[in-house]
């Protein structure tokens, strides 16, 4: 729950009775790009991440299935409002691929549309008031906002997500208050509404993989935290051969020799013996992938001429009439099969 002394929560505020049901999908899609987003940021900050999300919508009853991840620009500023009602915000949301991909979404997916967008964090910001603005002239007039806090407090029993609507208040300005200036956003209730396919899924998500795949991902945990770490002392290493060469770090030749110990018992080879080595392995396995395809055509082939010659193996047979290609005599006096080939067993027959 949102604190009540947030600027761009309304406090005490009435919803509309809007009715909001969330599928699975759409949580574990936005848990991913969470996850996804902390192993491969590289700053000691959580990035800034938003996304659409999709659903269906009839009267008051809104249900959100899935959702996908969206594109921005960081403007480097904070909001503000200027004295003409223009806004700047410290993210410009991409509309052009927000479009593309509820088109594509739409030829996959056409009774889905855009309901609304999520971002991750603790509270709502006025980025994301701004953010909103942008959505509800981009999509629809009334989206509808969920936040996804990643650090839930440890005594918490309910899903750590909030959903937000949208709410128009008035701005006082001096002595008189301007309608229309600014929005905030008012709390939702919502409910959790799953398939059978759902189910089957987040149940086996619960369980988690067998023993042997559990041993083998913690075997690949260990050599990617070895592998990493070798990385970090070259990296250390590097750095100081940097500022030995350039000469903001003193030398030390002992150190210096080890490094060159080192470097020496790695194996050397010449790029262009290799690259032959490499071209005549991928030679043979692909010979061998030829031979072994021509083996499977050579006795399929064997096997229908076998077939053929059981079915119309008789000598006085004609088979002037049998089909294109396919048991046919030829002026030469040979009885040929399919593709050409002696089934009659007896290679050139003499006319007698």
């Amino acid at each position: 729950m949102a604190s009540s002394s947030n600027p761009v929560i309304l406090a005490s505020g009435t919803n509309s009775g809007l009715t909001v049901n969330i599928h699975p999908l759409a949580i574990l899609n936005i848990s991913d790009v969470w996850n996804r987003a902390q192993f491969t940021s590289s700053g000691s900050e959580s990035p800034k991440l938003v996304g659409a999300l999709l659903g269906t919508e009839s009267n008051r009853e809104v249900a959100i299935v899935n959702s996908f991840e969206l594109t921005f620009t960081p403007t480097g500023g904070d909001v503000e409002m200027s004295e003409g009602g223009a806004e700047k915000g410290a993210y410009t949301l991409d509309t052009e691929f927000l479009q593309t991909r509820e088109a594509q979404f739409n030829d996959v997916f056409p009774s889905l549309k855009i309901v609304g967008w999520y971002s991750i964090g603790s509270e709502p910001t006025p980025d994301d008031i701004f953010l909103h603005k942008q959505f509800i002239s981009s999509t629809s007039e009334s989206p509808i906002f969920l936040l996804f806090n990643p650090h839930p407090a440890p005594e918490a029993q309910n899903l750590p997500l909030n959903i937000y609507e949208s709410a128009e208040v008035a701005v006082t300005g001096g002595a008189e208050a301007v309608e229309g200036g600014d929005i905030k956003f008012v709390e939702l209730g919502y409910g959790i509404e799953t398939g059978e396919a759902e189910r089957i899924a987040v149940d086996g998500v619960v369980k988690g993989g067998t023993a042997e795949e559990d041993s083998a991902v913690g075997h690949l945990t260990t050599q990617r935290n070895a592998i990493k770490m070798l990385l970090d002392r070259i990296e250390i290493l590097q750095k100081y051969i940097s500022g030995v060469v350039n000469k903001s770090a003193k030398p030390d030749h002992a150190i210096i020799r080890q490094i060159s110990s080192l470097v020496s018992t790695l194996p050397t080879m010449d790029a262009a013996e290799f690259q032959n080595e490499l071209m005549t392995e991928y030679s043979d396995v692909q010979l061998s992938s030829y031979l072994s395809s021509l083996t499977n055509q050579l006795n399929a082939l064997s096997e229908y001429g076998e077939k053929h010659s059981l079915v119309y193996g008789s000598k006085e047979d004609d088979y002037s009439g049998g089909g294109a290609g396919m048991g046919l005599r030829s002026g030469r006096g040979m009885n040929l099969g399919f593709g050409g080939f002696d089934l009659g067993g007896g290679g050139r027959r003499r006319n007698r």
